[in-house]
């Protein structure tokens, strides 16, 4: 049996929140209680503007000083909203001359828009969140999932069955006219602050796959009943930007990175044979899998910050490229390693081997530097530093998060592991200085730090099978054939 989604009553309060209009402000601040403000949806976000008539002595830099305490409300004959704390800002400010008296023109921005005062009355509520894509096509259909059927009509209903610390939340998508909609649900009842932390790592987790996290703006509601056939309350968040990088690492069609080409028929043909060998191989990604790195990022927020970072890395411009793809590398290291109880490799094991020298080299700074007044800066650093001899290199930490879990890196990856530490110190791992070369030999190192992250986190989850090899797939620009598949076995 399908599942079934209600989602018109959602929709139309979505579409009556996004209608705006003329409201009244109500508020404990007599310097603006009672203006009117009109309301305007714009494509992130709302705007607001009201007409001020101001008092005498009155300074315009008053209003950069307006302090807005909460509950702070927006009342018409048809609704009432709740702005929450530091959620409206005004910002420009106008005098309007066309007036016989003075008016000034004061226009902001509303980031949240809610239906309740209090955040407490979405609490042991079923919860869903709605957000709206403009500009890129999501690829749910690429993870295992079902088609529903709902009470709209949409040319688009995948939706994916997502376990998180065993509770079961549904992951779908919708179009109707040029817009799509992606969207969660919740199961059971749940509280506000846990389901939009559950929900944005699942977001996280579609994007640090496909390449596109959705953020923008989102609609949230609640309901009492779990077909979400009527809704109680509903608020509105603008987010940070998406990240839209279209750079995606899961492809079921090997047509999108396989080009097929060739002075003859035949050739063309024979090209097209091997292509199709490939769809044995690769097909839709297992819900489970999708569950666990759902669940990975949910309970470990440095991966979760690891996995944005990557994302962010991706659009970066590539003298910054190499730094974020270095950090996400390193929080998701010392998640890997400490959930392992791996102690880093040192260079000296034993400790008394470690005393030991550790005893020559103060001997030798002794004498080499005895402990006078004059000598006191150059000694405190120095004695620092064996202090810290042995310390594991960040190469080293690196290598063995990959061996607990069981990948065998190449030669060419351990020397883009060691590469790294250059971006952290604000250089390039190049030895030939020409546009054309540090391109090359950076974008490279990038793209292997990029397949690297992945190959991390994926073993992480038990993930067993083919991501997109840009190494190979990118050998044209940098000049390095790796004599790889275009399919990267995991």
């Amino acid at each position: 049996m399908k599942p079934k989604k209600l989602l018109k009553t959602s929709l139309d309060v979505l579409n009556k929140v996004n209608a705006g209009g003329r409201f009244t402000l109500d508020l404990e601040n007599e310097l603006l209680n009672g203006y009117e403000v009109d309301l305007h949806k714009t494509d992130k976000g709302f705007t607001v503007g009201l007409n001020f008539k101001p008092y005498k002595g009155f300074s315009s830099t008053h209003l950069n000083s307006i302090k807005l305490p909460v509950p702070m409300r927006l009342t018409n004959d048809i609704f009432q909203y709740f702005l929450p704390e530091n959620s409206l800002l005004f910002s420009q400010y106008s005098p309007d001359f066309t007036n016989e008296e003075l008016i000034i023109n004061i226009n902001g921005t509303v980031t949240q828009i809610s239906t309740s005062e209090d955040d407490e009355n979405f609490d042991g509520k079923f919860l869903r969140l709605i957000i709206p894509v403009k500009e890129c096509k999501p690829r749910l259909r690429d993870i295992q999932g079902y088609t529903f059927d709902t009470d709209v009509e949409t040319k688009e209903r995948h939706l994916i069955k997502v376990q998180v610390n065993n509770s079961e939340y549904h992951f779908f998508q919708i179009m109707i006219d040029n817009t799509r909609y992606v969207c969660v649900d919740t199961t059971a009842a749940f509280s506000l602050k846990e389901f939009q932390k559950v929900s944005h790592n699942i977001l996280n987790a579609f994007g640090f796959l496909f390449g596109d996290l959705f953020l923008d703006e989102g609609f949230l509601f609640s309901s009492v009943y779990a077909d979400f056939k009527d809704i109680q309350n509903v608020f509105y968040s603008s987010y940070r930007e998406s990240l839209l990088t279209g750079l995606s690492i899961y492809t079921t069609n090997p047509y999108s990175i396989y080009n097929v080409s060739g002075k003859t028929r035949e050739e063309i043909d024979q090209q097209i044979a091997e292509i199709k060998k490939w769809y044995e191989k690769i097909h839709e990604i297992d819900s489970d899998w999708f569950s666990n790195l759902s669940e990975l990022f949910h309970n470990n927020e440095p991966i979760s910050r690891a996995a944005i970072i990557a994302l962010q890395g991706n659009i970066f411009a590539l003298e910054m490229k190499g730094s974020a793809y270095s950090a996400a590398l390193e929080a998701i290291t010392s998640v890997i390693l400490k959930e392992n109880k791996e102690k880093y490799p040192k260079p000296i094991d034993s400790k008394p081997i470690f005393n030991a020298f550790r005893t020559k080299l103060f001997d030798a700074l002794n004498e080499t530097l005895p402990d006078i007044p004059t000598n006191e800066t150059a000694r405190k650093i120095l004695k620092e530093r064996i202090n810290n001899i042995n310390k594991p290199t960040n190469a080293s930490k690196l290598q063995k998060s990959f061996e607990v879990l069981g990948y065998n890196l190449k030669p060419y990856e351990l020397s883009a592991l060691k590469a790294r530490d250059k971006f952290q110190h604000g250089e390039l791992p190049v030895d030939e200085i020409t546009d054309d070369a540090i391109f090359r030999k950076v974008y490279y190192i990038c793209l292997i730090m990029h397949r690297l992250i992945y190959i991390l986190v994926l073993k992480r989850i038990g993930f067993d099978g083919y991501i997109i090899n840009y190494p190979q797939l990118h050998s044209h620009i940098t000049q390095r054939d790796l004599g790889e598949d275009l399919l990267y076995k995991i």
